[in-house]
């Protein structure tokens, strides 16, 4: 009796002291609040969303979305850290940990909600295409695509729009949306599909180029979020929260007209 009695004191205490040992894990706003930083993931070739431009000399990412992070950090009080990368990687690298957000001008779906979170809506943007001049007018609707090809960003919604009006087989995914340009240019492909703004950024720079006179239908997955890694719902609601605030306070609009100065979009 006395051995039992002993072995379960014995393991009581084991018990104890693994718990004693165990530390409570921080949450994610603790961990980027002591980390001094928040890290975020973007591709930026998508003005006036994200992209690269010269400031005093120095390369440097700018943009809507970025503004809007920034905005972020400073309510936290920490530094922001930007990370470029291929558009199409970006929900992978966030589900991995690689950084603490996602704003790249993406939409949720059920395909990217199986691997990580959103906020709320941010802002909306429509989905049109950019196309040589000459031919832009062709286009009055979606269904004038049928048929035709166009391409768009691997692995975003304006390339679900373009294989759903003119056929899986008719378009070209690329990585980069400059290449997406130059294809137009080349006559490689009749248009590129992209959001609204950035198509007006291209188009506002490049001569030779036009937006076609129509808007794809929004759906129930319009609208930009910010991406966050699965299980941080205190993160996700500081985050929302923060968005009303911007919302409110009618932030946004001047941010998109910064970015549009800095994109030469007229």
């Amino acid at each position: 009796m006395k051995k039992v009695l002993a072995l379960v004191m014995a393991l009581v205490l084991l018990v104890g002291c693994a718990a004693c040992g165990k530390k409570e894990e921080k949450s994610k706003l603790e961990q980027i609040k002591d980390a001094g930083k928040l890290v975020v993931g973007t591709s930026a070739d998508y003005p006036p969303f994200e992209f690269h431009t010269e400031i005093d000399g120095v390369d440097t990412i700018v943009g809507i979305d970025i503004d809007i992070c920034q905005y972020i950090a400073d309510d936290l009080g920490v530094e922001l850290e930007i990370v470029d990368m291929n558009f199409d990687n970006l929900v992978m690298s966030l589900k991995q940990g690689e950084f603490d957000i996602v704003a790249a001008c993406m939409n949720a779906d059920e395909k990217r909600m199986q691997s990580i979170d959103f906020t709320d809506v941010v802002y909306y943007t429509d989905n049109v295409m950019i196309a040589k001049k000459e031919i832009a007018g062709n286009f009055v609707e979606p269904e004038d695509l049928e048929g035709h090809k166009v391409g768009a960003q691997s692995g975003s919604k304006p390339y679900e729009r373009a294989a759903e009006y003119a056929g899986e087989a008719n378009v070209v995914g690329l990585t980069k949306i400059q290449d997406l340009i130059l294809e137009v240019q080349n006559d490689k492909i009749e248009g590129a599909v992209m959001d609204e703004l950035a198509a007006n950024a291209y188009a506002s720079v490049n001569p030779d180029l036009a937006v076609c006179p129509f808007r794809f239908e929004r759906t129930e997955y319009s609208g930009i979020r910010i991406g966050v890694q699965k299980g941080n719902e205190e993160f996700t609601e500081y985050l929302n929260t923060v968005i009303a605030k911007l919302i409110e306070e009618d932030l946004i609009s001047g941010y998109t007209l910064e970015a549009q100065k800095l994109a030469g979009i007229e």
